[in-house]
């Protein structure tokens, strides 16, 4: 698939979640999900991923958020919890009235169980991550 192409497919894909989902609480759980919808969902592998310091991290995945909230199409937003900062993932105003999403990626049924992972506390995650899928069994 050309360049141009993935990358507007990986985009479709994540404004394709967020709109299933409403919101993801957290740039490591955001990974997670899509990770975990990849290996236990059968979604399509837009993002290729690498052990990382909470285990499997995808670079392309943090361009494209970064390129969606850089455009408008997703907004980013900060919560105050104690001493640290939780990232809100959204789809923007813009995007929802602007843009119609087909659900084209992402089955509705899919999406249910996109949607109770995205509750789970964010440790609970990283945990089944590393149980699951130790580092050892990702590509450097």
């Amino acid at each position: 698939m050309p360049e141009e192409d993935q990358s507007s497919s990986r985009k479709a894909f994540i404004l394709e979640l967020l709109s299933g989902l409403g919101k993801i609480e957290g740039r490591t759980k955001f990974q997670k999900i899509v990770f975990l919808g990849q290996m236990e969902l059968g979604l399509p592998e837009f993002f290729k991923f690498d052990k990382y310091h909470y285990g499997p991290y995808s670079w392309d995945l943090t361009e494209t958020i970064e390129d969606l909230i850089a455009t408008g199409y997703i907004k980013e937003e900060k919560e105050h919890c104690g001493d640290f900062i939780t990232y809100v993932y959204k789809l923007s105003d813009f995007a929802k009235s602007e843009i119609e999403i087909p659900f084209e990626y992402i089955p509705e049924d899919k999406i249910e169980i996109l949607k109770k992972l995205s509750e789970l506390p964010r440790s609970a995650i990283i945990e089944y991550v590393y149980r699951k899928y130790p580092p050892e069994r990702l590509t450097a």
